[in-house]
C-alpha cells in the first residue's frame, strides 16, 4: 500500500511543479524527443470518454474511482512480489489521476513525446506508472505462459 502512497504523491507533486513551471503556455526542451508542455486531458487514455459537463465528470470519476479500488485490491491480495508491485504501481498512478481529476476537473499532462515533427502524446508520471506496472505484470505472467505452452527453456522451441 505503501507504494500506491508514493507513487500517486510523487505523480501530484510534479503535476503543480509543472503547472507552475509551464503557465501561459511555456514549453521546455527536456531531450531530443521529449518536451515539458502542459496539457489538460478531461477524458481517459488518449482522450477518450472526455467530460465535458458536470454529470459526465461525475460518471468518469465513479467509474476511476471504482476500477482504482479494484486494482488495490488486486495489490493487496497479490501473493507475489512482482505481481504486487505491478498492481501497486498500476494503482497508484490510477488514483492519482482520480485525484487530479476530482481536484481540478482534468488530468494534468505535461510531458510531451516527439520524434521527427510528429507529436505522438502527452503524458504524465502517473501515466508511466501505470505502463511500468503493466509491463511487471506481463514479466509476472511470462513463466506461466510459458509453462502452459510447453515452451522449454525460455524462448527457444
Amino acid at each position: 500500500m505503501a507504494a500506491v502512497v508514493v507513487t500517486a504523491a510523487i505523480d501530484l507533486v510534479t503535476k503543480v511543479v509543472a503547472m507552475e513551471l509551464l503557465a501561459g503556455g511555456v514549453t521546455r526542451n527536456l531531450m531530443p524527443v521529449l518536451d515539458l508542455n502542459l496539457a489538460f486531458n478531461r477524458g481517459i487514455s488518449f482522450s477518450l470518454f472526455q467530460a465535458h459537463d458536470p454529470a459526465s465528470l461525475v460518471v468518469l470519476l465513479g467509474l476511476q474511482g471504482a476500477l482504482s479500488c479494484l486494482v488495490i485490491w488486486w495489490a493487496l491480495n497479490a501473493t507475489e512480489a512482482l505481481r504486487r508491485y505491478g498492481f501497486s504501481a498500476i494503482a497508484g498512478g490510477a488514483v492519482a489521476n482520480v485525484l487530479d481529476r476530482f481536484i481540478n476537473g482534468t488530468v494534468t499532462d505535461f510531458l510531451d513525446l516527439h520524434t521527427a515533427g510528429i507529436r505522438w502524446f502527452t503524458f504524465n508520471l502517473a501515466d508511466v506508472w501505470i505502463s511500468a506496472g503493466v509491463v511487471l505484470l506481463i514479466l509476472d505472467a511470462l513463466p506461466v505462459w510459458f509453462h502452459r505452452t510447453g515452451v522449454p527453456g525460455g524462448l527457444t522451441r
